[in-house]
């Protein structure tokens, strides 16, 4: 499509038709659409790459806070369950909003509320504001994850669903390895307000680098959008409600591993049952982070290829292997393989959303989409609560040992549900 015709096209919105210009704004050509999608694409990474650091500096120096403001394991524990909190009371409404007024507005909102959050957290001196903290981090975090996925299951090839989620992944897990070894050294030298300090100046530059890509996620600006997503393909059968369920399922047992093990569990069994330091800690996290930003776009690309649900349930294998060595472990070498087999397992994160895209073809939207972080966020607030109370009920062996029940039962469901009718395939074409 020419510049010309393209301009006599209405704009799209979020969840509009393409409107993708193969020529620069003069109509010349000098523009490709795949460099312009690249750049956009780019800046679009970079944006949560930044933003990323409020979640990033929060696991090594959760040990340390606590021992400043006296806070017991079931306080900390609430911490994580504010964030998840605050999360879920946005995820529907926000899958609604961006249908009704875009992405821009959600966009702002988003990333004003998490720096507000980080900022208070670097301030706080009592329990109740350290909740509002992660109660407002949370609700941007909310607002800003739904504008994400909505764009990157509806825009590009079908067929790399997984990939473009991982890449996403990646950006993010970055700016938890880079944040997490910051944080953990700045805290060390400075103490731990300002590792959280940090973190507020790389969100307030990601919240500045988002207005080059406000035009991509909305479709304004004075030329048609660069990357606007549009209809994944005409609309098929309705899946039955038991195979959604089990892809909720799956991304509940996700975030119930991550938001449980590694938010939670992990930086405290280091912090309080190996006498680590804030410094190690997130050390530690960075190699384990590192190891999965090396291998995520692979992943996508074998999910992607090979079946998503070939990739998903190794992805809960090692999960679950993670989580049972880490209370057995006494030195750093063991604390960091345990760590780095559950982050490492998280790398298949993006596939519940590639798989409800999928089934659900033309009718992915907000709506499904506010209703699927409704669902991992659900895990988030019962996740760390949970694993803080058993940890003074019952010590790290018995938390660590709830996480993975809910990893092993999940994992299982989703195997039979999901599996099932391939192999109903397959053993009909056996007999015949």
């Amino acid at each position: 499509m020419h510049g010309r015709e393209a301009d006599r096209r209405p704009r799209a919105r979020l969840g509009a038709s393409p409107a993708l210009s193969t020529t620069g704004p003069d109509g010349s050509g000098s523009l490709t659409r795949s460099a312009r999608e690249q750049t956009a694409f780019g800046w679009f990474l970079f944006v949560y790459f930044l933003v990323s650091f409020s979640q990033g500096v929060y696991p090594p120096l959760l040990s340390e806070l606590m021992s400043a403001l006296g806070l017991s394991f079931a306080a900390a524990g609430l911490l994580g369950s504010a964030f998840g909190v605050a999360r879920l009371a946005l995820d529907l409404p926000a899958g609604l909003l961006i249908e009704r007024i875009g992405a821009t507005g959600l966009t702002h909102a988003g990333i004003g509320l998490i720096l507000a959050g980080t900022v208070l957290t670097a301030t706080a001196s009592s329990l109740p504001a350290l909740l509002l903290a992660r109660g407002l981090t949370g609700l941007g975090s909310g607002m800003s994850m739904v504008v994400a996925l909505v764009y990157l299951m509806r825009a590009g090839p079908p067929e790399r669903r997984t990939q473009r989620g991982n890449m996403l992944e990646s950006a993010l897990i970055a700016g938890n390895a880079v944040s997490a070894y910051l944080a953990g050294a700045v805290s060390v030298r400075a103490g731990w307000r300002w590792g959280f300090g940090l973190a507020a100046v790389a969100i307030g530059a990601g919240w500045l680098a988002a207005l080059r890509i406000l035009p991509v996620l909305e479709g304004g600006g004075r030329e048609p959008a660069v990357v606007t997503p549009g209809p994944l393909r005409a609309a098929g059968p309705v899946p039955s409600p038991v195979t959604l369920l089990a892809i909720y399922l799956a991304a509940f047992a996700l975030a119930f591993g991550w938001s449980g093990g590694i938010a939670t569990l992990a930086p405290l069994y280091g912090g309080r049952a190996l006498g680590l330091s804030p410094a190690v800690i997130g050390q530690t996290l960075t190699i384990a982070y590192a190891i999965e930003v090396a291998i995520l776009v692979p992943v996508g690309w074998a999910a992607d290829t090979l079946g998503r649900l070939r990739i998903l349930l190794p992805g809960f294998g090692l999960i679950l292997a993670g989580t049972v060595l880490l209370p057995l472990t006494r030195s750093v070498p063991g604390y960091t393989l345990a760590c780095t087999l559950v982050i490492v397992g998280m790398t298949v994160w993006m596939i519940p959303p590639a798989l409800l895209a999928e089934r659900l073809s033309g009718r992915f939207g907000g709506r499904v989409v506010g209703l699927y972080r409704f669902t991992a966020d659900l895990a988030i607030v019962v996740a760390p609560a949970l694993v803080g109370w058993l940890i003074e009920r019952g010590g790290f062996g018995v938390a660590a040992s709830a996480v993975a029940v809910v990893t092993a039962l999940s994992a299982g469901i989703v195997a039979v549900v999901l599996a099932r009718p391939r192999y109903a395939r397959w053993w009909r074409t056996r007999r015949h």
